[in-house]
């Protein structure tokens, strides 16, 4: 029995136990990786060396700072993800039940607490250097028992951290470039099961006993996976700083063991290949005044590069999960900065986020859709060398349609077609620590 599920309930990267929802970003993408730069909704972000938290985004710009650095974050991440539709079951295209049975569920995304951490240090006029800690890629979702399609998604977590050494090199006074390279592990498990109210109609149609919550498929693996980025930071004028940076693939074979109740051939060794998406920004910092500046990014993920889902069991067989046939993504910022006076600076932001797949390719298992942005923040300066950063964001989804048919037995006579829609909205509140010394 070949059973589908979507990369989006497959995988959740977040920093050492945390997770966090694909309903923030494209796919299942992360931003959260600064304080200062949600209060911009990360606009111009690669573009504006505020404290060491740039080196997420451009480690060119580690190259402005004149002292050694440290930033450390944490993201408090309320999404709320809601399903409502229905589900039809069809024996040999009759269908079993004269009316659809109704399939709603309510928060599938649970709350999450994303860190990161930034350490940066000039080591000579020309030279700088410094690490993160952080993540780029996250999601969860969890049904609960008694969702009537938890063949199409039941729960998913993945848990992992990347490390990103980095080094920036001063050309000339106003032209940097930056390399680093990244080592990301991943802790994966996958499953999907029968629901409870699933298992008597499951049972009379294939004319055997199976089982509620019984597990159809399940995959639990890790594995370390290694990438690099590479950036330039201009400074044009004393006014305009504009950053170009490009985070490339990294590619992931988490390794480990695939179970099942129903399907006693799915239970061996196996293996899934994920590949995270390289992501390129351009950001624009310009000063209007002593006090007010303005930022903007586009960014583009390489999403397209993600066809499909396929499992490698130890037989030697190849399991396809789902075809992905993600789209690539494209998110456009503006953010505006205000210094106050010399304790207090504001900012706020907007961004437009474009989802990655259509109808047809749209998982049950957090689906993906178009977001928008609305964020504000601002930093208070303690001491000359310490301040805190701290942001609020609120983030629409446009609710989408979903339309999902899959097989329920080894020859596709028996199948269920999942009907609905998707909402999705989250908060995100943030604070920052920065120092220099």
């Amino acid at each position: 029995m070949k059973q589908q599920f979507s990369l989006r309930a497959s995988i959740c990267l977040a920093l050492a136990t945390l997770a966090s929802s694909s309903a923030l970003a494209a796919g299942f993408q992360v931003n959260e990786h600064s304080a200062n730069g949600l209060g911009r909704a990360m606009a111009g972000q690669a573009a504006k060396p505020e404290n060491a938290s740039i080196l997420a985004t451009n480690p060119a710009a580690i190259g402005v700072f004149k002292e050694a650095e440290f930033s450390g974050s944490v993201s408090f991440i309320d999404p709320n993800v809601d399903i409502d539709g229905s589900v039809n079951y069809a024996l040999g295209g009759v269908d079993v039940y004269p009316q659809a049975v109704s399939a709603k569920e309510d928060d599938i995304a649970d709350t999450a607490f994303v860190p990161g951490f930034f350490y940066t240090s000039p080591i000579s006029e020309k030279i700088s250097a410094g690490v993160g800690v952080f993540t780029t890629y996250g999601l969860r979702s969890d049904y609960s028992n008694d969702f009537e399609a938890l063949h199409f998604a039941d729960t998913a977590e993945v848990k992992s951290v990347t490390f990103n050494p980095a080094i920036s090199y001063k050309v000339t006074d106003t032209f940097m470039v930056g390399f680093g390279l990244n080592a990301t592990f991943a802790d994966a498990e996958i499953s999907s099961a029968v629901s409870n109210s699933l298992s008597p109609v499951l049972s009379n149609a294939l004319q055997t006993q199976v089982p509620a919550n019984a597990s159809i498929f399940k995959l639990e693996g890790d594995d370390w996976g290694f990438g690099w980025n590479a950036s330039i930071f201009w400074q044009p004028s004393n006014k305009t700083n504009i950053g170009l940076s490009y985070r490339a693939e990294t590619k992931l074979e988490l390794e480990g063991e695939v179970s099942s109740n129903l399907t006693a051939g799915l239970n061996q060794p196996g293996s899934l290949d994920l590949n995270l998406a390289a992501i390129t920004e351009l950001a624009v910092d310009q000063k209007i005044d002593e006090q007010w500046s303005v930022q903007a990014s586009l960014t583009f993920t390489d999403w397209s590069t993600f066809e499909k889902l396929e499992a490698n069991l130890a037989s030697g067989d190849d399991f396809l999960i789902k075809q992905e046939n993600f789209d690539d993504s494209w998110r456009g910022a503006v953010g505006v900065t205000y210094i106050l006076n010399d304790e207090i600076t504001l900012r706020a932001g907007f961004a437009y986020d474009d989802g990655v797949v259509t109808v047809e390719n749209r998982s049950l298992s957090i689906p993906d859709t178009d977001r928008h942005w609305y964020s504000g923040g601002l930093t208070y300066s303690m001491s000359e060398d310490t301040s805190i950063d701290v942001a609020y964001v609120f983030i629409d989804g446009r609710e989408a349609d979903i339309d999902k048919t899959r097989p329920l037995n080894s020859t596709g006579t028996f199948t269920s077609t999942f009907t609905g829609t998707q909402s999705a909205t989250a908060h995100i509140f943030s604070v920052q620590l920065n120092t220099r010394f």
